[in-house]
């Protein structure tokens, strides 16, 4: 399977999950970065960066960013800079929820990283979520 199927598989997870977190589609405002988002809108630029999921149910009292990342994705500077940037958005937002989606063999190091990056946002009341093809794990 090639990199763009397992990242679009991730996608569905986080789309999957949003709506077993958030409420079923009629009830959720969902944005996803794909070649045919759900309700053909993408989600908003966020401090730079554009997730593959936003999130959010209606009324609005919760949102999610969810974004999917293969194991090489994981160990780049990009992909911290990236989440650090969403991490500093739901900050700022109540009941905030960041999932990252990945494969099962990238599971640990997924929650390591979201460990390292959560560090500066302590206060708030952000929740992390690492999700592979087994389980949703919160960190």
């Amino acid at each position: 399977m090639g990199e763009t199927a397992v990242h679009a598989r991730l996608v569905d997870a986080l789309i999957v999950y949003a709506e077993i977190e958030l409420g079923q589609q009629s009830n959720l405002c969902l944005r996803n970065d794909a070649v045919r988002p759900v309700r053909g809108e993408r989600p908003p630029r966020i401090n730079g960066y554009v997730p593959d999921l936003y999130a959010t149910d209606v009324p609005t009292t919760a949102t999610l960013i969810g974004e999917a990342k293969t194991k090489a994705d994981l160990e780049t500077d990009h992909t911290r800079v990236q989440i650090q940037a969403f991490l500093d958005y739901l900050s700022q937002t109540p009941n905030g929820i960041f999932v990252l989606s990945v494969p099962l063999s990238a599971t640990a190091t997924a929650r390591r990283l979201l460990s390292q990056l959560k560090a500066p946002f302590m206060d708030a009341q952000t929740r992390t979520v690492v999700i592979d093809r087994m389980r949703a794990v919160v960190c």
